[in-house]
């Protein structure tokens, strides 16, 4: 009697091995590759939302000014540096009855702030400038920095000493 030997190939040898997952490292490169278009994505947007908030808190500024010329035909002058911008919401006092009389606000809907959720500044500048562009007054954002004086304030002026 002789012994047959099994001729079936073992699973190894038929090809099976390749067919049954990925390998660890074909996995880890995937993920690291994924991890990478992420990054680049996120960076990508990131920049993209920045500029539209620059773009944004500009349109605000366009309209803080256009308010402030309404109220300026109405009462005949821009507010002081002590009314600010809250004389566009709400009704200042006026040291003539016939002055306060003239106001015809609400000149703006809601509390000017900027993208960043901060207040705008306003300075009331005595006659116009070629610097404000020929009004009376200064108007800008702190910028997505916050902080007032730097770089990325944005301003409805064009200031001399930057080109």
């Amino acid at each position: 009697m002789t012994i047959r030997r099994n001729n079936h190939r073992s699973l190894r040898s038929r090809g099976f091995r390749g067919s049954r997952g990925f390998t660890l490292i074909e996995v880890l490169l995937v993920l690291v590759i994924l991890g990478m278009l992420a990054t680049v994505a996120i960076v990508a947007l990131s920049g993209t939302r920045e500029t539209a908030r620059i773009d944004a808190t500009k349109l605000k500024i366009n309209q803080l000014e256009s308010a402030l010329d309404l109220y300026n035909l109405a009462l005949g002058s821009y507010p002081s540096d002590e009314q600010g911008l809250k004389a566009l919401q709400t009704k200042p006092t006026f040291d003539d009855e016939k002055q306060g009389e003239k106001w015809r606000g609400p000149y703006l809907k809601s509390d000017p702030r900027d993208e960043w959720n901060h207040e705008f500044k306003y300075q009331k500048v005595e006659g116009s400038t070629e610097e404000t562009g020929g009004k009376p007054f200064k108007l800008w954002s702190m910028g997505p920095d916050g902080q007032d004086g730097t770089e990325d304030d944005i301003k409805n002026w064009t200031d001399p000493n930057t080109k």
